[in-house]
Order: structure tokens, then C-alpha cells, then sequence
């Protein structure tokens, strides 16, 4: 490791000027990645996300006019506000830009300081704020019911009947994803059973094929009623796993967000909860709608973001494979069955060399 340090050490010595030391640690970049390329059995790609407010695609909707009305739609940005490069206030300068139709909702936490809520407000945007929750719940579940509560509140106060809840340390670059999300429940009308009244739009990212009820919460889109419905789960959420000694790498089941909430909503619908694939499939094909990532353009700025898409249709982990819009496209159209069981997946996420 002291190796690296050095290098970086070193480059920071020789570049005084802040261009010329991203130039050179860029061409390092590229030459280590051309390196490992040699050897290894895979390409490795790059992609540039600006830091300022700067879509990746033009807006297609006239100006004057939108296939939703006014204010219709709620753009709820949840979480802590992100001050470095200024995540959350560039993104939401950005929404403004690229969602003109919709209300932008932040749903922080009380404490922010007053002058970072000034300049979102400034912007147009909404802020409501919530006190921390004395239990976190697993993997801070609480905090993020907490918040998204809070927006979704706020979004049907306003009177808006649809919501797409973000996350405020996450960033959509596409122009008018909001548009698309609309589109999309026009093309594929909820037919389901329940109280349910439209699908729900969910990422590509953490929702799994092999894992039921491992559903993506990183952005949903849907009515803003279902979205509240989605989001009343207990954090806690006691037994809900039916063999609390499954696990998918290393994490109980029971205790993962994404399965607490897709699991709790389902039963407090009245909806049988198995652990077979075929019904999670039903219920994938049924209720939810897999838009990719590359779709909307979002970037996650968390963890290892220069490789956090390695979760893909290919590849050594294609057990822990994610649905994506193909793949979800494929579970509604042709009623696909699974040709392995949920437990013979999850063996092999437990013990890859299996």
C-alpha cells in the first residue's frame, strides 16, 4: 500500500497546478487500466460525471408544455445533504433544470445548517426536515423511512398524485426521467390485484433475479399513495424471514433494507410472502417496472464508485445477477420460470467456490 501512497505522493509534488495533477493522475489511470487489461480477462471502462449541474441529454418536451401537469409529479430528494462538491445542491440546480414540471421536495434532517437550506430554497425547492430517529434499525432502515415518509407527506400535501423518490447522495443526468417514468406506466398499465393503483418504477441496481424480494429503493417512481403504502414498514420488522440462517454475502436475509420493505409491503397488502423465484417473478413482472441505470444516467457516488456496477448479466457473479430492464421486459412478456431454486442461489452467493 505504501507503494501507491508514494506514487500519489509523488505526482502531488511534481503538479503544483490542480489541472495538470487531474491530467496526470488520469493518463496513470489509463495506463494502469491499458496494464491490467494484458493480463486479466476483462476490459475495464471509465465514465466522466460533471460535478456541476450539467444534463447528459437535451430536453425533448417543448417548454410551454408537458405530458403531465404542473406540479402533478414530486421530485423527492431524501437523506442528509451531501456539502462535498456540493452533491445535493447541484443536483437539485440540475432537477430544476431537467424536470422543470415537477415540484422539487428535499426531506433532510433537522441541525442542517441554516445557510445550506437558504440555497435550496433559493432554487425553488421545498425543504421539510425531521429529527433523528433514536433506532437506526438495520443498516439504518429508520433514517431512510424517516425521511422518505416525510417527502412523500409533503409531495400529496402539495396534491401530487405521482413521486419519485432519490436519494440526495445520488444523481439523475438524463432530462426528463420524469417524462420517461410517466411514459412508461402509460405503456405498461398495473393489472394487478390489491390496492395497488399503478406499478411501481424501480433501478436496475440491487434489484436482484435470484434473491426474492431484494428490490432496488434507491429510486422508485410511482402514485404517490402506493409510494407512502411502500414506505410505512416497521423498521424492525420481526420475522419476517421464513429461515433467519440464510444470508447473502455474509448479511442475514431478515436484516437487509431492501427485503424489510419489499416483504413487509407485500404483506400488509394481503399478498402471500414465499420464497419461491417463480413467485418473485410473478411479482416483478406484476407490480414493479426495472428501468436500468443507464437509462436515466444516474451515478452513486458511494463506496468504490469507479466499480460499482460489477454486479451485471455476465460474468463470476452472475448468481448474484441483477434484474434489469431486459431481463424484467423478458419475466412479463414470456412468463419465464427459473431453472434453480432460491436456496441452491443463495448457497452459492454464501460460497462462491461451491
Amino acid at each position: 500500500m505504501w507503494k501507491w501512497e508514494w506514487i500519489c505522493w509523488f505526482v502531488n509534488l511534481v503538479s503544483r497546478d490542480p489541472e495538470e495533477r487531474v491530467r496526470r493522475y488520469r493518463r496513470l489511470i489509463e495506463r494502469l487500466s491499458r496494464e491490467a487489461d494484458l493480463d486479466g480477462g476483462w476490459w475495464r471502462v471509465f465514465h466522466d460525471y460533471p460535478k456541476k449541474a450539467v444534463p447528459s441529454t437535451a430536453s425533448l418536451s417543448h417548454p410551454n408544455s408537458s405530458d403531465h401537469p404542473d406540479g402533478s409529479t414530486a421530485i423527492v430528494v431524501q437523506g442528509p445533504v451531501i456539502e462535498r462538491d456540493d452533491l445535493t445542491i447541484e443536483t437539485l440546480a440540475l432537477y430544476r433544470k431537467t424536470m422543470p414540471h415537477s415540484r422539487l421536495i428535499l426531506s433532510t434532517w433537522e441541525g442542517t445548517p441554516t445557510e445550506v437550506i437558504d440555497r435550496i430554497e433559493s432554487l425553488g425547492v421545498s425543504v421539510v426536515t425531521s429529527e433523528m430517529p433514536s433506532d437506526c434499525g438495520p443498516h439504518n432502515l429508520n433514517l431512510q423511512i424517516t425521511t422518505t415518509r416525510r417527502g412523500l407527506q409533503e409531495a400529496e400535501k402539495l396534491g401530487c398524485r405521482h413521486a419519485m423518490k432519490t436519494r440526495a447522495d445520488t444523481r439523475i443526468h438524463m432530462a426528463d426521467a420524469d417524462t420517461l417514468c410517466h411514459d412508461l406506466l402509460r405503456e405498461f398499465p398495473f393489472q394487478g390485484t390489491g390496492d395497488q393503483t399503478q406499478r411501481m418504477i424501480v433501478l436496475d441496481f440491487a434489484t436482484h433475479l435470484h434473491v426474492p424480494h431484494h428490490l432496488s429503493d434507491i429510486m422508485m417512481f410511482g402514485r404517490t399513495e402506493d409510494l407512502l403504502v411502500y414506505w410505512s414498514a416497521d423498521g424492525r420488522c420481526p420475522g419476517l424471514a421464513t429461515d433467519q440462517t440464510k444470508q447473502l454475502n455474509g448479511v442475514p436475509l431478515h436484516r437487509i433494507p431492501e427485503i424489510i420493505l419489499c416483504r413487509s409491503y407485500l404483506q400488509r397488502s394481503g399478498i402471500e410472502v414465499t420464497e419461491q423465484l417463480d413467485h418473485w417473478w410473478e411479482l416483478l413482472a406484476e407490480r414493479f417496472l426495472v428501468v436500468d441505470r443507464a437509462m436515466i444516467d444516474l451515478f452513486w457516488p458511494k463506496y468504490n464508485y469507479n466499480v460499482n456496477q460489477r454486479l451485471e448479466m455476465c460474468g463470476e457473479n452472475n448468481r448474484n445477477a441483477l434484474c434489469h430492464f431486459a431481463q424484467w421486459l423478458q419475466l412479463r412478456s414470456r412468463s419465464l420460470a427459473p431453472s434453480v431454486s432460491a436456496d441452491q442461489t443463495q448457497r452459492h452467493v454464501r460460497n462462491p467456490a461451491a
